[in-house]
């Protein structure tokens, strides 16, 4: 996509479901969406549960710097990535918007696809088996998210700058604890 393409896109919400979106699909390219909208001040990522090969993350911190791309967002303010998962060109594409964006405010990581500790905290599935419980994970998708909170310490949290409102959004210590 060309730089400027897209001039007054204030608010990007993309989503990648499953079957319609292609596993093969490298999430770094979403770059071009952000430099190519520099008006924009919130994007919002939500990557559902095995929409995306969860290709390991290896290897130093140090080697998630990506080659020196032009382009800057000086308007994004608030990025949410829902589904965040230890996926190599998720943590790529997490760490290039740190590094790109100088507005930035807020930068949520939310590792449960959005059902979990968010629920607890904000309201309740009618479908939950008690009141006040989250939605459970699966025995997989418990172990896929504590790969990803691992992943967001080891690789983003340093990378964040002191200015920005950094969380990460982990399986519910209420309702997984021992799981």
């Amino acid at each position: 996509m060309l730089p400027s393409k897209l001039p007054h896109l204030k608010n990007l919400e993309i989503s990648f479901l499953k079957p319609f979106y292609s596993p093969n699909y490298h999430v770094f390219s979403l770059v071009s969406f952000l430099d190519a909208s520099p008006a924009l001040e919130s994007f919002i990522l939500r990557v559902e549960q095995d929409a995306m090969i969860h290709d390991p993350v290896v290897g130093d911190d140090t080697e998630y710097r990506r080659q020196n791309l032009k382009g800057r967002n000086n308007s994004l303010r608030k990025v949410l990535i829902t589904g965040f998962c230890s996926a190599k060109s998720l943590v790529e594409l997490t760490v290039h918007i740190l590094e790109r964006t100088h507005s930035l405010e807020r930068f949520t990581l939310d590792i449960t696809y959005g059902y979990d500790r968010k629920t607890c905290n904000i309201a309740k599935f009618p479908t939950a088996r008690m009141i006040g419980q989250c939605w459970s994970l699966s025995k997989r998708g418990l172990e896929e998210a504590h790969r990803a909170v691992e992943t967001a310490d080891r690789y983003i949290k340093g990378r964040v700058p002191s200015s920005v409102q950094f969380e990460v959004l982990g399986p519910c210590p209420r309702c997984h604890i021992g799981k």
